[in-house]
């Protein structure tokens, strides 16, 4: 009786093996998660070298002209970072130096802002038939978004709508009918 008594208080050869091994693990990928945190700081650093610092750690592809991506920075960042969080300090610090990240099928694209507004704006003229240009450019002028720009051009009763092209085809639809309709109306 004794002897089933300290077997059954006493655990296992294998529970002790497999108890060891969880330890193990669980310790081994804590490790593993530290390693994806990183430190993050660059004091003056040149922008082409950081910029190259983040793709390595993100594994981002980032394109730009090295003759227009260029000037000193500074990240100073006091505790470790994720690659995701060290992305989006770049972008923020780019953003700071007028610049914007673009992504396109083959990278990131880094690019002067300006720049970037420029390559998404359309401009479409919509001439009204039953409706007064400036009264529908007024009415429209609350609803925009920022971005959008509506000018009435009176000698024609026209529209003059420029901005993101998905936007302005959006309101060019509701201006015709076109726009989601509640079901049943």
């Amino acid at each position: 009786m004794r002897a089933s008594l300290l077997r059954f208080f006493l655990p296992s050869r294998r529970f002790l093996e497999s108890a060891i091994l969880s330890l193990c693990l669980l310790f081994s990928l804590d490790a593993a998660w530290a390693r994806n945190e990183v430190t993050f700081s660059f004091a003056n650093a040149d922008l082409q070298m950081v910029i190259k610092e983040v793709g390595a750690l993100t594994g981002t592809t980032f394109l730009f002209d090295p003759e227009q991506v260029k000037g000193k920075i500074t990240l100073l960042v006091p505790q470790k970072v994720s690659p995701e969080d060290a992305l989006q300090l770049l972008q923020s610090a780019l953003a700071l130096h007028g610049y914007t990240l673009l992504g396109k099928a083959e990278g990131t694209w880094i690019v002067p802002a300006a720049k970037a507004t420029q390559a998404e704006t359309i401009i479409e003229v919509v001439p009204l038939d039953h409706a007064r240009a400036d009264e529908v450019a007024e009415a429209l002028s609350w609803v925009a978004p920022p971005g959008v720009r509506i000018v009435p051009y009176s000698p024609t009763n026209s529209l003059i709508i420029s901005g993101n092209p998905e936007v302005v085809e959006a309101l060019i639809g509701s201006l015709h009918g076109k726009g989601n309709r509640a079901e049943g109306q």
